[in-house]
């Protein structure tokens, strides 16, 4: 739970509180009070002064509050956390409404899922302080630095520590962030585990932020150097409020929740990530996998990218210089064997893509991207294809877009997806660009997927 290496260590294997059979727990505060078996802990337990008390609002309305008024350096806690139920989850959807106004202290939010915790009545069995310690995976909704700051990130936590060497983190791109939003944590599959964390406008409202990583029992390149940990599989769900920030130490944090709830029977999305580019050691593997049509595999047109990413820590970058022939640069995927994308249910394919942009004063090596026009091709086993296409000043895009391209616009080209063999992602027309000399351009390629979206009223 700490933020950057802000850990507490301990060492002792965990104690699984015994719960029932997966299902689902909801609490809005109805009433002025708690309508579930609610359970409250906190890290360090020394000062006492950790409340959680359900606050009166506007129009009748009631939400959960926690506050804390002792630094944790006079022994206020650090973390403190609710669950809701003692009944364990496997796939699940946490979700609450909370508040960034929240108070000068600024703080971070937190919903927790496949969590475990013990308690440590007198610090003894930590050898560091009273207080629970847990297991889980948790989502930040992170003001720590002003809600004009604000931002999501996840984190995997083992005995209070947070393991993970890299930030997953998605900032919120409003101007006006004092406010109420609705979060949501997911947790699905048993390893390997997809971890996500949403932000929304409002409960059903639109998306504002999101961000995931997915945990397996192997090293994870998101993972301390000196951690391997396994997977967790099940575990309770809630909520917490923590403190700890790496710009100073406020004296305490109040945090409110409303509508919160842990559900299992919701729908998941297709399983079939094709390729979010995480699993690339160097340029000369990611070469093999997507051959460029100019120097061919392995070679220097396509690159693993660690700087500009949209979600993880690689993404792809291809190298543009379509003022040579063939007036075409592209990456070609050939599975090695046809892949059904219809599974699941999915009815359209989506990658997020990041052109390049400078102004004239900000210019550098690369220049700005010329306007031409970026394409996807989809091929069967049959050799059918279909090509979508993009228009050229998408290319200078200076952030990262999402393209959606249904399954119906490929079907009616005749392609059967049930049996693709190959994706191609490319730049260009088969004319000559307006670069000049030996200008470069970039595109960047992450997150490639398959999506369910609803049909167009």
């Amino acid at each position: 739970m700490g933020t950057g290496k802000r850990a507490i260590w301990v060492s002792l294997i965990t104690i699984f509180l015994v719960g029932t059979a997966a299902a689902n727990w909801s609490d809005s505060f109805d009433g002025g009070k708690l309508n579930l078996n609610w359970t409250f802990v906190s890290f360090p337990d020394v000062a006492k002064t950790f409340k959680s008390t359900v606050t009166a609002g506007a129009a009748g309305n009631y939400y959960l509050t926690f506050t804390e008024t002792t630094p944790t350096s006079k022994g206020g806690s650090a973390f403190s956390a609710g669950f809701g139920s003692s009944e364990k989850f496997k796939d699940v959807r946490v979700g609450a409404t909370v508040n960034l106004a929240g108070d000068t202290t600024y703080n971070y939010y937190g919903l927790i899922a496949r969590a475990s915790y013990f308690i440590d009545p007198d610090g003894k069995l930590t050898g560091v302080a009273p207080g629970f310690v847990a297991d889980g995976y948790i989502l930040h909704i992170d003001y720590s630095n002003g809600p004009a700051n604000a931002k999501i990130d996840l984190e995997k936590v083992k005995m209070n520590q947070n393991v993970m060497d890299k930030n997953v983190e998605a900032a919120l791109p409003s101007a006006l962030n004092a406010r109420a939003y609705y979060a949501e944590l997911e947790v699905v599959g048993q390893g390997p585990v997809t971890v996500t964390g949403r932000l929304f406008e409002f409960k059903g409202g639109p998306l504002v932020a999101q961000t995931s990583f997915v945990d397996t029992d192997l090293k994870d390149p998101w993972e301390d150097a000196a951690k391997q940990e396994k997977v967790f599989k099940e575990g309770l769900c809630g909520i917490f409020a923590q403190n700890e920030q790496g710009d100073g130490e406020p004296a305490g944090f109040k945090c409110t929740w409303d509508d919160v709830s842990a559900v299992s029977d919701f729908v998941r999305g297709p399983s079939l990530v094709i390729d979010d580019f995480e699993s690339y050691v160097n340029n000369a593997e990611i070469g093999a996998a997507w051959v460029d049509n100019i120097l061919g595999a392995g070679l220097d047109y396509t690159f693993v990218d660690t700087t500009t990413v949209f979600q993880g820590f690689k993404a792809m970058r291809l190298e543009i210089q379509n003022q040579f022939e063939p007036y075409t640069t592209e990456a070609i995927r050939t599975f090695a064997a046809p892949q059904d994308w219809t599974l699941a249910g999915a009815n359209t394919l989506s990658l997020m893509l990041h052109g390049y942009y400078r102004d004239a004063d900000q210019d550098d090596k690369y220049h700005c991207n010329v306007p031409q026009p970026l394409y996807v091709k989809v091929v069967d086993t049959a050799g059918k294809e279909t090509l979508a296409t993009l228009p050229g000043y998408v290319a200078q895009s200076g952030s990262w877009r999402s393209w959606q391209i249904p399954f119906a616009d490929m079907t009616a080209a005749g392609v059967d997806l049930t049996k693709v063999k190959a994706l191609t992602v490319g730049a260009g027309d088969g004319k000559a660009s307006v670069q000049t000399g030996d200008d470069i351009d970039l595109l960047y390629i992450d997150y490639v997927r398959l999506d369910v979206l609803p049909p167009a009223k």
